[in-house]
C-alpha cells in the first residue's frame, strides 16, 4: 500500500488545527519554519548532499505545511480586515444562504442556523465573507441555498476555531432578493415531494426516517426515533456520509456495466451521479467532503486497488482542508476520514473472507462496509462523545443488509416522485416504491428500539484521547478473539499465532547470536 501521501495529509491537518486555534504569530512561525525546511532540503538535493528518496517525503510535507499556513494567514488577515468586524450592535446586511437552515431547539419555538455569505452592509457593497446566521424557525426555515436575502441582524464575534467574520442573529424576518438558483429549486421540490409521499405511504415514524436515510433530511424525524438511533449507534445513517455516495454511485456503475457500457462511459456516469446527488442533498462542506470520501471508498471496493485508494484519500484530505479549514476541527470530517481508511484497508479483505465463507457477493460487500466502518470509527466517537456503544457493531450488522436497498430504492423513488404533477404517474410509481420499503424501515426501527433501549447500550468512557485509546484496545482485543475463534472452528492457521511465532523465532536467533560460543 502506498501510504506516502497520508503523511503530508496528517501534517496539513495538524497545521490547520494550529492555524485555527493558535495566535497569528504562531502560525507565521510555522509557515517560516516549514518553508525554511523545504528550501534547505531542496538545495541539499540539488547539490547532491542527500538523495531525493531520503528527503522527498519531508520536502512534500514541509511544502504543503507552508502552503497551508500561508493560506490560513491570508484568510485570517482578510477576516480581520473585513468591514463587518468593525460593526457593533444591529445593522442591515445583504447575504446569500449557503446551506439549509438547521433546527436548533424545539420545532415550533426554536431557531435555525445556517451558513451565509455576506456581501453588503446597509447600502454598501463589501467583499464577500462567510458568516453564521441564527434566526427564528418560522421566518428562516424555508430559505433555500443560493437564495439572496436582506435582514436586520445583531453582529457578534465569530466562534473560535473558524474563519468566519462574524455570528449574526436576525432581529426580524428576511426580505428575499430574487429567486434561488434553478437547480436548488428543483432539489427543494424533490425533497419536499419525498416528505409528502413518505407521509402518505408510511407510518409516522417510518415517514420521518426515510428522507433522513436517503438524502439526510431529518426535518420530520421523531425525537424519540432520533434518540433510539443514537443509543444504538445508528445515528450516522441519518446523515449524508460517504457510504451514501458509494452505494448510490455503485448501483449506477453496476447497472451501466451490466448493460455493456465501457469503463470510460461508466466513469462519466458515476461522476454525473455524484454531482447530481450533491445537488440533491445540498452542496455544503460536509456533503462535498462526504462525496469525495465516498468516491475514494467506492474506488477501493470496486477495483480492490488499495494502492491507488490511499493516495486518493490523502489528496482528498489535503484538498478539503485547504478549501474548508474548519473541517480540521469537525468530528464528522475525522469520522469520514477514518471510516474511508477502514473501507480502503480492511473492507476488501473482509469481503473476500466472507465470500470464502460462501456469503453472497452483494451481502458480503454490504457487511464488509458496515463492520469496517463501525470498528474503526468507534474510538473517534468515544473521543468526541465520551461514550461507547456496546451494541453498535451488532446493530449495524443487523441493518446493513437493508441500508443499501433503502438508499438505492429511496433515491429512485425521490427522483420519480418529482417527475410530472403531484398526482401523476411518476408520483404514483414513487409512492409504490416507498410502500415496498415498509418492511425494511420497520426492521431498522425495531433494531434501534430494541438495542438502544437498555441502559447498558451505551457505557461512559473517558473523553478525549484516553477514551479513544481504551475503546481501540477493547476493540482490538475483541477482533483478535473473534478471529482466533473463527480459526479454531474452521481449523485454519491463526494469523496471531503466526506473528507471535515469528517474533519468538527472531528473539531466539538474536539470543543465540549474542550468546557465548561454546567450544
Amino acid at each position: 500500500m502506498d501510504l506516502r501521501l497520508l503523511v503530508p495529509a496528517m501534517v496539513v491537518w495538524a497545521v490547520t488545527i494550529t492555524g485555527l486555534l493558535a495566535p497569528v504569530p504562531v502560525l507565521a512561525t510555522v509557515a517560516i519554519g516549514a518553508g525554511t525546511c523545504c528550501t534547505v532540503c531542496i538545495v541539499a538535493c540539488r547539490r547532491g548532499l542527500v538523495a531525493w528518496r531520503m528527503v522527498g517525503l519531508v520536502v512534500v510535507g514541509a511544502g504543503l505545511a507552508a502552503t497551508c499556513a500561508v493560506a490560513l494567514l491570508i484568510r485570517q488577515e482578510q477576516r480581520l480586515a473585513h468591514p463587518l468586524t468593525e460593526v457593533t450592535g444591529k445593522v442591515t446586511v445583504t447575504m446569500v444562504v449557503r446551506d439549509d437552515p438547521v433546527l436548533i431547539g424545539q420545532e415550533r419555538h426554536g431557531r435555525v442556523r445556517a451558513r451565509v455569505t455576506v456581501d453588503g452592509i446597509g447600502t454598501r457593497r463589501v467583499p464577500a465573507a462567510a458568516a453564521e446566521l441564527t434566526g427564528d424557525v418560522g421566518e428562516f426555515a424555508d430559505l433555500l441555498p443560493g437564495q439572496r436575502v436582506r435582514a436586520l441582524v445583531r453582529v457578534r464575534p465569530p466562534p473560535r476555531g473558524t474563519v468566519l467574520v462574524a455570528s449574526l442573529t436576525a432581529s426580524g424576518p428576511p426580505t428575499a432578493i430574487g429567486r434561488p438558483p434553478v437547480h436548488q429549486r428543483v432539489a427543494g421540490s424533490v425533497r419536499d415531494r419525498l416528505q409528502i409521499t413518505s407521509s402518505r405511504a408510511l407510518s409516522a415514524a417510518a415517514a420521518g426516517l426515510l428522507p433522513g436515510l436517503v438524502i439526510g433530511d431529518v426535518r420530520s424525524l421523531d425525537p424519540s426515533v432520533r434518540e433510539q438511533f443514537r443509543d444504538a449507534g445508528l445515528s450516522h445513517l441519518t446523515a449524508v456520509s460517504g457510504s451514501n455516495f458509494a452505494i448510490v454511485c455503485g448501483a449506477v456503475l453496476l447497472a451501466v456495466r451490466a448493460a455493456g457500457a465501457s469503463p470510460r462511459v461508466a466513469a462519466v456516469l458515476g461522476a454525473v451521479t455524484i454531482i447530481g446527488f450533491v445537488i440533491l442533498v445540498r452542496p455544503s462542506p460536509s456533503v462535498v467532503r462526504a462525496a469525495i470520501m465516498g468516491g475514494v471508498g467506492l474506488l477501493a471496493l470496486l477495483s480492490s486497488r488499495r494502492a491507488q485508494a490511499f493516495p486518493a484519500l490523502g489528496a482528498a484530505v489535503i484538498g478539503g482542508l485547504l478549501w474548508w479549514p474548519e473541517l480540521a476541527l469537525a468530528p464528522g470530517f475525522a469520522l469520514s476520514v477514518v471510516a474511508t481508511a477502514g473501507l480502503v484497508m480492511w473492507a476488501p479483505r473482509l469481503r473476500d473472507r466472507l465470500r470464502g465463507a460462501r456469503v453472497p457477493a452483494g451481502l458480503a460487500e454490504v457487511l464488509a462496509m458496515a463492520i469496517a466502518a463501525q470498528v474503526v470509527t468507534a474510538p473517534v466517537v468515544a473521543m468526541v462523545t465520551g461514550t461507547f456503544s456496546v451494541v453498535g457493531v451488532i446493530a449495524n450488522l443487523l441493518v446493513a443488509p437493508v441500508v443499501a436497498l433503502i438508499s438505492v430504492v429511496g433515491t429512485g423513488a425521490a427522483m420519480l416522485g418529482a417527475l410530472g404533477p403531484p398526482g401523476g404517474i411518476g408520483a404514483s410509481v414513487g409512492e409504490l416504491l416507498i410502500r415496498g420499503l415498509g418492511p425494511e424501515l420497520w426492521w431498522m426501527l425495531w433494531c434501534a428500539r430494541t438495542l438502544g433501549s437498555p441502559r447498558w447500550a451505551n457505557i461512559p468512557v473517558p473523553d478525549g484521547v484516553a477514551g479513544a485509546a481504551v475503546v481501540a484496545l477493547v476493540t482490538a482485543t475483541v477482533i483478535v478473539g473473534v478471529r482466533e475463534g473463527w480459526c479454531r472452528m474452521t481449523r485454519a492457521p491463526s494469523p496471531t499465532r503466526k506473528v507471535l511465532s515469528e517474533w519468538h523465532s527472531r528473539f531466539n536467533r538474536s539470543n543465540d547470536n549474542d550468546g557465548p560460543e561454546l567450544s
